[in-house]
């Protein structure tokens, strides 16, 4: 009952991510979740459940990063690695192993895109003046001589 309870409380949740992801780059969405998944499988291999959680925050905090644009690799790493964490232990509690690498991947493919699109905010604007130009003006050069002393 508790599964299927948070299962119905995910959708709205995963529709509003969704919408959010809509412009974002492809490389950036299948990066974190690629790195959430890979890392939380290795993780899992090396460590048990708490290297699964470590190995997805890793990988998607990776995944992430490699393959956000310029400006916004720092957003796309921090958003990978909390969404693969935060999916891969919510991932366990609804579906086992195998939903521990869904929530890994999901989580970091989600929050590497929405981390990436945080970041298109603090891009450097550079602000041209496109106005009129105006002429250049000559001065005049008075002479000492035309003035009456």
């Amino acid at each position: 009952m508790l599964k299927k309870t948070l299962a119905i409380l995910m959708l709205p949740m995963l529709f509003g991510i969704q919408s959010a992801m809509a412009g974002e780059t492809l490389n950036t969405i299948l990066g974190g979740g690629a790195g959430g998944a890979a890392g939380a499988l290795i993780g899992k291999q090396m460590a048990g459940d708490t290297g699964a959680l470590v190995g997805a925050a890793l990988g998607g905090a990776a995944g992430g990063a490699a393959t956000a644009n310029r400006g916004n690799k720092n957003e796309a790493a921090l958003g990978g690695a909390v969404g693969a964490l935060g999916g891969a232990a919510l991932g366990k509690n609804v579906g086992g192993d195998s939903g521990q690498l869904i929530g890994a991947g999901v989580g970091g493919a989600a929050g590497s895109a929405l981390g990436a699109r945080s970041g298109d905010g603090h891009r450097e604007v550079h602000h041209h003046y496109h106005g009129k130009h105006r002429k250049h003006r000559h001065r005049h050069d008075w002479d000492d001589d035309d003035w009456d002393d």
